[in-house]
């Protein structure tokens, strides 16, 4: 039965999964750069603009020591500054549009993307949901058109799939994330008159603390800590095997029997919170 129980702790391998890490954004290093074109019965113009970004990144690594497989749980980039793009038609006219306390945001929080693999410290997700918030005003004068003002809601924008590439480098107790995510996306903002295109690319430079090293639950007795992996299996068959205290993790203290076995399994089981 023993002999039997610690077989099937191989075929547990992999169940359980790294924590979190919650890096943030340094706005000192990172910004948006965003291309705004502005599509109207007079033509097509477009304005450039530039502002620093902050916010947070939540990310899993499989090793937070040497990592070989990253996951994206959540991001939110927030614009530090308001954006007001001017376009010029000529004698045809020509309009105004800000960005008011706008971000972007990961569109399914709850459902991670990837992992895909960390090749040396490089990384790349093809294709992650992203989502814009926050408020556009504007004001137009169009030869033959008309003139008018109003305002409008970067959510209606809708979902796009947004690539994030870049480096993500753990030296077991700071994380660093240096990557870019690109912004292309279209919508009408002024029915019949208007359609505005954006499209950008924000700089992240993020940073985090690896989580605690210390183990998660009575099954984490191998490194790295807060993984659940196939060390900690061996670990424990190994100290089981020789009657070390490590694999004592049941009553009665002392004895090394079917009960301690199956306090691993259900431990391994659990994974890290």
């Amino acid at each position: 039965m023993i002999r039997t129980s610690i077989a099937c702790l191989l075929a547990i391998a992999g169940l359980a999964s790294a924590e979190t890490v919650v890096l943030t954004i340094d706005n000192t290093q990172s910004n948006i750069d965003i291309d705004a074109t502005l599509s109207t019965p007079v033509g097509d113009d477009t304005d450039t603009a530039f502002t620093p970004v902050s916010g947070t990144i939540e990310i899993e690594l499989d090793d937070y020591g040497t990592p070989t497989a990253i996951t994206l749980h959540d991001f939110l980039i927030v614009l530090d500054n308001d954006i007001t793009m001017n376009f010029d038609y000529g004698f045809a006219g020509s309009a105004t549009s800000t960005l008011n306390n706008a971000m972007a945001m990961y569109a399914t929080p709850g459902t991670p993307t990837g992992p895909v693999p960390v090749a040396g410290a490089s990384f790349s997700f093809p294709n992650v949901p992203s989502d814009l918030a926050g408020t556009y005003t504007y004001d137009y004068s169009f030869f033959l058109v008309g003139s008018d003002s109003g305002s409008g809601d970067l959510s209606e924008f809708g979902t796009s799939n947004t690539p994030i590439a870049g480096d993500v480098i753990s030296d077991g107790s700071t994380v660093t994330l240096s990557g870019t995510l690109d912004i292309n996306t279209t919508q009408t903002v002024i029915d019949g008159v208007a359609d505005l295109t954006l499209v950008g690319t924000a700089t992240l430079i993020a940073t985090g603390d690896v989580p605690p090293p210390a183990g998660c639950n009575a099954a984490d007795i191998a490194e790295p800590f807060g993984v659940l992996d196939l060390a900690d299996i061996q670990a424990f068959v190994n100290a089981f095997l020789a009657q070390d205290p490590a694999a004592d993790i049941a009553p009665p203290t002392g004895v090394f029997d079917l009960a301690d076995l199956q306090a691993f399994v259900t431990a391994f089981s659990a994974g890290c919170p």
